[in-house]
């Protein structure tokens, strides 16, 4: 005789998520997540190579941190942002909420502006780079915590190196990284200026 209690539970745990785990334990299936994740809080739609690259560091990252990162309560929302033409004085995106979707945003949100000069990348490699740096300041509450600096920059870098995308920051850094003496690189001060 089977034991309904045993058969219940089964059915419980081999629901719609129960054979999805991954190997992080505690995941769902994380593609049908993210798709559905996108769908809500990204301008970006698939197939663009920010699209994927978005996709890919938000599978690639640890669970706990993607967690951070996808929590509705506080959600990172991907938008662009323009350089030329007239929409480089000002631009709107709208994020559309159906009353089917559960509430978001009670704890604030974070909002991801990536510039449409991620378009000079040929691939997702480098644009992952970007996309894992600033999801690194979220992970790090960087802004929350008022460390808006070039030890919040190098912290970052060292978080998305530790989540394994350390070819990606390459990348990342060798198309897309600022210059000494570009006006908003962070620069360190010389040894020898006093403070105050």
């Amino acid at each position: 005789m089977i034991n309904k209690g045993l058969v219940i539970l089964f059915f419980i745990l081999a629901g719609p998520f129960g054979f999805a785990f991954q190997k992080d334990g505690a995941d769902f299936n994380r593609p049908e997540v993210i798709k559905k994740y996108l769908s809500e809080f990204c301008f970006y739609q698939d197939p663009s190579l920010t699209y994927q690259a978005i996709k890919d560091v938000l599978l690639r990252m640890p669970y706990k941190d993607f967690l951070n990162v996808t929590n509705r309560q506080r959600p990172v929302l991907f938008t662009e942002f323009y350089l030329e033409g007239t929409a480089r004085f000002a631009s709107s995106t709208e994020f559309i909420v159906t009353k089917d979707d559960p509430p978001c945003c009670q704890e604030g949100f974070t909002l991801v502006k990536l510039g449409m000069s991620l378009g000079l990348a040929k691939t997702p490699g480098p644009i992952e780079g970007v996309v894992a740096h600033e999801l690194a300041h979220r992970v790090l509450d960087s802004i929350r915590k008022g460390n808006v600096n070039c030890d919040a920059e190098r912290s970052a870098n060292a978080l998305i190196r530790k989540w394994g995308f350390k070819k990606e920051f390459k990348e990342a850094s060798q198309l897309f990284g600022q210059k000494k003496g570009d006006p908003a690189a962070c620069q360190e001060l010389s040894r020898h200026l006093a403070y105050p």
